[in-house]
């Protein structure tokens, strides 16, 4: 039978995982550049939906994204488990990392496609 994946970028993203957290027939979530909190609010969480996603969900998240770093997951372990999240080294909100950084802006988004079709061929 067909398989339903729902996703998106940033706030689309957001959507999609609460979409998935509120309707029966969602086989999965694929989050890009996930907004876990305003910038500079890190006290501003938004994954208290995160516990009703019965589907299995991937996040790919730049390690400078303002939206939510490494760093700041910490405490949230329990939000985000059983969550794939994978960090796009160096990349900001839109996976674009520094320019003294070896991988560009396009490497990592082919990074986050494979790592998407990974995820869809082990979990849906």
């Amino acid at each position: 039978g067909s398989r339903v994946l729902v996703g998106g970028k940033s706030m689309g993203g957001r959507m999609a995982s609460i979409l998935a957290s509120r309707r029966e027939g969602i086989d999965g979530v694929a989050c890009f550049g996930y907004p876990f909190h305003p910038p500079g609010k890190p006290d501003r969480w938004r994954t208290g939906h995160f516990q009703d996603v019965s589907c299995p969900m991937l996040v790919l998240q730049g390690t400078r994204d303002p939206f939510g770093k490494p760093s700041e997951m910490a405490g949230h372990e329990q939000e985000l488990e059983g969550i794939r999240l994978l960090w796009l080294e160096g990349g900001n909100h839109d996976f674009q990392p520094l320019k003294s950084q070896p991988q560009t802006q396009a490497e990592l988004i082919v990074v986050a496609a494979r790592e998407t079709r990974i995820f869809v061929d082990e979990r849906l």
